[in-house]
């Protein structure tokens, strides 16, 4: 029979939480078996306890149930418990198993201890010395589990470090600096064309993975790192596989702290960076190729500058005064012919005159477009807004007697040349007044509006509107889309090509739709940070600076 009572939880020193563990008693005695069954209830109430008869049933239960532990009597009808105990080592031989035995039994104690069971209990069972027993065995069952459960993260971290390393192409290594010796991780292998593991580790043959030529930036790294002098902590080598083909790595390396009498070590990371390296190259190549033709337009731009700037001169200069003295010649014509000369002789010289006139008129036209083309901008804030605001009284004050109503949205406000995007909104409006003229109520709008992020500013009126098919005239000089003397022509008609040049120059873009009848609007978009200067101007520079 027991001879102490049974401890409480507290005192075993272990704690309450035992997690899932199972205990497996066979005894062949029946009250013994019960009450024993439920000392260890009471003492160990998170132990699950499973209890057979006699040792056949014990192994087939366990068989079932696989438990941690097996407590067992050893002499046992069917089945006594040195051969079940072998039985069980056979299929677990981590088990732990607890023999209960008499005095008399030595015999199969021996046999217990030959097949590895370390642990016996005498009976009489003595409960302090079962429970001491039973608490060595859960503390052995517990820190077997917890270094089965560190294991298990070490090889997951392990799993996923390699796979991290697959992924990204990085492979790392340590070197053992007094013995030479070096680990690599498989990736590394594979950068260098190897399966993991075909070669053995080691500072010589690292070093042969490398080009010979940069063998000796290899050695240098490893110095740098060993002495703590590194100004870059990389380099970039070059690998030879053994198919030929060629890999470029990014090599680091560093030195760990050395604790407790470590040895030095030197770890280090190479990185396959091949496909970013010939992406860097192409990069290269394609803005190489790109500036060639840039410098190659740039030429082009400047030779058509050049004979415009000719053109232009020659329009300015060297026309202007033969249109002049042929004007003189005309009117010189008239007042000889006077009353008395030919009709038609009159006419013709009035008609003469006149197209002299308008040569002189698109002369300084073509001057004018040429200036928006090649001034320098100056650049800064201005009120869109109190700039059409300012134009639309100016036209109401020269035709008081027009009903036109001009609204105007407050606060638009951009970045540009304030003089040329004023000539700009003159312009528009200026065009818009003209095309209402023929409506008993003319109405011009000028706003913003949002289009795909982008801020639009546009200038609406109700007036004559245009047919869609003529809209890649609207910005031509010297063009119209109605009919001619259908609308007061006050000028050479350059208007909107003025517009249409400002807007470039300001690195934004024009565009009109209309409807005949319906009116039209105009709609432009502007740069938020233009360029000041003359870019005509810097790219000649630029482009003499190369040469």
């Amino acid at each position: 029979m027991p001879k102490e009572s049974p401890r409480t939880c507290e005192e075993t020193h272990l704690p309450r939480e035992m997690g899932e563990i199972a205990l497996l008693y066979v005894e062949d005695e029946a009250d013994a078996r019960v009450m024993v069954a439920k000392m260890l209830e009471m003492n160990y109430p998170k132990l699950t306890i499973y209890h057979a008869e006699n040792g056949a049933s014990g192994l087939e239960l366990y068989r079932k149930q696989r438990p941690d532990i097996v407590m067992t009597d050893i002499n046992m009808p069917v089945m006594d418990g040195i051969k079940m105990s072998r039985e069980i080592k056979a299929i677990n031989p981590e088990v732990h198993i607890i023999a209960v035995t008499a005095h008399s039994d030595t015999s199969y104690l021996l046999s217990a201890i030959e097949i590895g069971v370390h642990h016996y209990v005498l009976k009489p069972l003595n409960y302090q010395e079962l429970f001491a027993v039973i608490d060595k065995v859960l503390e052995q069952v517990a820190l077997k589990r917890l270094v089965w459960e560190q294991n298990q993260r070490i090889v997951e971290s392990e799993k996923q470090l390699a796979g991290s390393q697959r992924i990204a192409h990085l492979g790392s290594w340590e070197w053992q600096v007094e013995s030479g010796g070096m680990k690599w991780s498989d990736e590394l292998y594979r950068i260098c064309g190897l399966d993991p593991g075909a070669l053995t580790p080691g500072y010589q043959r690292f070093l042969e993975l490398f080009a010979a030529e940069d063998r000796p930036v290899i050695e240098e790294l490893m110095h740098d790192a060993l002495k703590k002098e590194a100004v870059e902590d990389h380099r970039f080598c070059r690998v030879f596989r053994p198919d030929g083909s060629r890999r470029i790595v990014r090599v680091e390396a560093d030195l760990l702290p050395e604790d407790q009498g470590q040895k030095e070590t030197v770890i280090g990371t190479c990185h396959d960076v091949t496909e970013l390296k010939e992406a860097e190259e192409q990069v290269r190549l394609l803005t190489e190729d790109l500036e060639r033709r840039v410098t190659q337009r740039t030429s082009l731009l400047q030779a058509t500058v050049s004979e415009l700037e000719s053109f232009s001169y020659f329009v300015s200069h060297d026309l202007r005064a033969p249109v002049a003295r042929l004007e003189g010649y005309c009117r010189a014509l008239l007042e000889d012919c006077g009353s008395r000369g030919h009709g038609s002789c009159r006419q013709y010289a009035e008609r003469a005159e006149h197209v002299a006139q308008q040569i002189k008129q698109i002369i300084e036209a073509f001057n004018s477009l040429t200036h928006y083309a090649r001034c320098a901008l100056s650049i800064g804030e201005t009120d869109l807004s109190a700039v059409v605001a300012e134009a639309a009284w100016e036209l109401e004050q020269g035709e008081p007697q027009r009903r036109v109503e001009v609204q105007v949205e407050p606060g638009i406000r951009v970045r540009g040349d304030a003089k040329l995007l004023r000539t700009a909104l003159r312009e528009l409006l200026k065009n818009a007044w003209k095309f209402t003229s023929k409506a008993e109520f003319g109405r011009i709008e000028f706003g913003k509006r949002e289009q795909e992020g982008v801020a639009v500013y546009f200038v609406r009126d109700n007036g004559a509107g245009f047919n869609m098919k003529y809209a890649d005239k609207l910005f031509k000089p010297f063009q119209t889309v109605h009919t001619p003397g259908e609308f007061d022509r006050n000028g050479p008609g350059i208007g909107l090509a003025k517009v249409h040049s400002i807007i470039l120059r300001h690195g934004g873009r024009i565009w009109a739709e209309g409807e005949v009848g319906r009116g039209a609007i105009f709609s432009f978009t502007l740069e938020p940070n233009p360029e000041t200067g003359s870019y005509l101007t810097q790219g000649l520079r630029s482009q003499e600076q190369r040469g």
